[in-house]
């Protein structure tokens, strides 16, 4: 079910347009961050001198594991189409549509997620960077291909193989330190 329409004077149809230092973005980038929300959502709350709301930490990590994953997956399509490999699309399902389902709602995959965050942007660069070239006609080296899909499945392995299992209860003794509540 769609969600419903907001009244005209509520929907967001203006751009504010705004020049920044690097330094400022910078800053302005940080301080959304530490609150857990877009830099959108944070400018437009502080603009409006109301403090941004801040998501649960398992809520903001999840999210960013889904936008990481979507955009790697996003270049992986983009590198089929350009160059026609069959194989780019494989990466591109696996990615973005089954990882993805598979995360969805795993809070208890939050500590493996922030762990491996770094990682995984780093590869999503790599993906981002082929994608970029394909795109542009660019020849891709096949070493290129062959390394960073074998990067981007030693990345994704932690997480692949943790989805396989059951999530865990919220109030798993274990989770608390191993001390039973009794």
């Amino acid at each position: 079910m769609a969600r419903p329409q907001k009244p005209p004077s509520e929907r967001r149809t203006e751009y504010l347009h705004l020049r920044l230092s690097p330094t400022e973005l910078s800053a302005i980038e940080r301080y959304a961050a530490e609150a857990g929300v877009t830099v959108a959502e944070y400018v437009r709350a502080t603009a409006m001198k109301t403090p941004p709301r801040k998501r649960p930490v398992r809520e903001r990590t999840l999210a960013m594991l889904q936008y990481e994953l979507n955009s790697i997956a996003t270049n992986l399509a983009q590198l089929e189409a350009a160059t026609g490999e069959s194989n780019f699309g494989a990466w591109a399902k696996f990615v973005g549509k089954d990882l993805i389902e598979r995360t969805t709602d795993r809070t208890d995959l939050t500590a493996l997620i922030e762990s491996h965050h770094a990682r995984i942007n780093g590869v999503g660069v790599a993906v981002n960077a082929m994608a970029r070239r394909a795109n542009q006609g660019k020849d891709i080296d096949p070493d290129e291909v062959t390394e960073t899909l074998t990067l981007l499945k030693d990345v994704l392995e932690p997480i692949r193989a943790k989805v396989k299992e059951p999530p865990r209860e919220r109030d798993d003794p274990e989770r608390e330190g191993g001390r039973d509540a009794l």
